[in-house]
């Protein structure tokens, strides 16, 4: 079987992301849910805490920036090609494995993912996700549960997500060579936080797309 047929395309759909984490070991005390545009009306309807915004863009409108490497603080794992289509669930991964004991995730697959791996590289976390079955199959579930038929194929579009480590807001994409560190988030929302870098860094120089899609993880 192919990776894009093993790890089938999910949605940016609220419900597909929460079958996704909630399954992980995300308790229904937390939702996924969309967010509906980045000004400041928009943004103050968000349920507070806000932990994560996943963004769903063009594959092709990444940013230059590659991320560093070097960089071990927020827990980051890489997607190999092997992962196919799996940026959905690395978004939810990522965004619950730096967030474990804000959710209050102590069980669980992504419990034992992230402690499983907690010494090994970003490549060697993205080994280990392709390894893990119950992980794949929580996966596709996800995949299987949108309101459109899932693809086992190419699909041009991509997940990362945006969530605070040690104060600092944090961009992780399983595409790029590592974590990107956007700097302290002081006194702002993470959720406004994220939206100022998603505006400047994705949407402002793209003028003619329109399909940037938005979620947030916070209290259901």
């Amino acid at each position: 079987m192919s990776a894009l047929a093993r790890w089938r395309a999910v949605e940016s759909d609220p419900d597909s992301l929460n079958i996704v984490a909630r399954k992980l070991g995300m308790s229904e005390e937390w939702s996924f849910f969309d967010i509906y545009g980045l000004d400041e009306d928009m943004l103050s309807m968000i349920p507070q805490p806000c932990l994560s915004v996943v963004l769903l863009f063009p594959s092709s409108k990444k940013t230059e920036n590659k991320g560093d490497p070097e960089d071990s603080v927020p827990f980051y794992l890489t997607q190999i090609a092997d992962l196919g289509n799996a940026c959905g669930t690395i978004a939810v991964i990522h965004t619950l494995a730096n967030n474990l004991e804000n959710l209050g995730i102590k069980e669980g697959a992504v419990y034992d993912y992230v402690n499983k791996n907690k010494s090994g590289s970003a490549l060697e976390r993205g080994q280990s996700l392709n390894a893990a079955g119950e992980i794949n199959e929580i996966h596709n579930e996800g995949a299987e549960s949108g309101q459109t038929e899932s693809t086992d194929g190419h699909v041009d579009f991509h997940f990362i997500c945006f969530t605070a480590v040690n104060g600092n807001l944090y961009e992780l994409d399983g595409g790029k060579k590592g974590p990107i560190n956007h700097g302290p988030l002081g006194d702002r929302l993470l959720s406004h936080a994220a939206a100022e870098v998603i505006q400047t860094q994705y949407i402002t120089p793209n003028p003619d797309v329109f399909s940037f899609s938005m979620l947030g993880l916070g209290p259901a």
